[in-house]
């Protein structure tokens, strides 16, 4: 059984058995049955413009990283805080086209990033660079936080390195191969691991070996995991470098809806895995659960610290206090 120790609004991942059904981890096979019955992103999420990945991301109602976005600002504002830092270094695991830096670089949301991709006069309807890049400079571009995005999609990390959205790209796919010395430079003195969709697709190898890079600075890592997926074998990977990772349940929040095809065979996987699906069933979402490590001491204070700042409505949207 998990050894999970319940504490006010969090649970702290402390040693649950790999393959144990309370802990709903999905073993190697069983997350490739789950990737199976998932709406593919494939035909969308490389190519040079975003504008196919956006259509797909809209016919699905997929929020996750506008339902992220108060939260990682309230957590990059208690790190500030914490360690004494006023600017940050992001690493974005699984950045695609730079949707996260640009949520967190502007005051944008995911309207304002549909229309501006997908409205018939939006001004990032055409297919030129030079007014992609002005567009994004003109919304006045952070530049207190600077982003690195990791993604094996080098199309759409390319499309974001051109666009000023972050400062560097990882193309490597860290699944299967180490990181280059050019790429371990990049990631060194990273201040928080951020990521809003890819915990499945990537596993505990890619998260090792990105901290590893990263972690004479000691980063947080702050992800959202999708309920399809454990979270247990990547909390094991970042406790190998004494991290503790804390559940934080209140800041659950809807992913995107179910596609026409996959939600049969999705629940079917996670029943079989003892994951639990009331909300999958019952409101036709899929929902993604958060997790913040960080180093001993700072790991509950950090999941309290951005507790407290924020609410949650019925739906369970996060909202910055007013």
């Amino acid at each position: 059984m998990a050894s999970d120790i319940h504490i006010v609004g969090e649970i702290a991942i402390t040693g649950a058995k790999k393959g144990s059904s309370m802990s709903g981890q999905a073993s190697s096979a069983e997350r490739g049955e789950i990737q199976g019955a998932k709406y593919d992103f494939t035909a969308t999420y490389n190519r040079r413009w975003p504008h196919a990945y956006f259509r797909a991301l809209l016919a699905l109602d997929y929020m996750l990283p506008d339902r992220a976005k108060p939260i990682f600002e309230r957590i990059f504002a208690d790190y500030r805080r914490v360690r004494n830092k006023t600017r940050l270094k992001i690493i974005d695991v699984g950045c695609s086209y730079g949707v996260n830096a640009a949520l967190l670089r502007t005051d944008l949301d995911l309207d304002d990033l549909h229309a501006a991709y997908l409205g018939p006069s939006g001004l990032l309807s055409s297919r030129q660079a030079i007014e992609h890049r002005a567009f994004f400079r003109n919304q006045g571009l952070r530049d207190d936080i600077q982003f690195v995005g990791v993604d094996p999609s080098f199309r759409a990390v390319r499309y974001a390195l051109d666009l000023g959205l972050i400062e560097a790209g990882v193309t490597t796919d860290l699944e299967t191969r180490d990181l280059t010395v050019k790429e371990r430079s990049a990631l060194a003195d990273a201040d928080i691991l951020i990521s809003t969709g890819c915990v499945g697709y990537a596993t505990e190898a890619t998260f090792a070996r990105v901290y590893e890079a990263s972690a004479t600075s000691r980063p947080w890592v702050v992800a959202f995991a999708s309920h399809r997926f454990g979270y247990d074998d990547i909390a094991a990977a970042l406790r190998a470098f004494s991290l503790e990772t804390r559940l934080v349940e209140q800041f659950r929040q809807r992913q995107c809806r179910f596609s026409p095809t996959e939600r049969q065979a999705i629940l079917k996987a996670m029943a079989k895995l003892g994951i639990e699906d009331r909300l999958e069933r019952t409101t036709g979402y899929i929902y993604a659960s958060c997790y913040i490590s960080a180093p001993p001491g700072e790991a509950r204070t950090s999941a309290r610290l951005a507790s407290e700042g924020l609410v949650l409505d019925e739906s369970s949207s996060a909202r910055k206090c007013r």
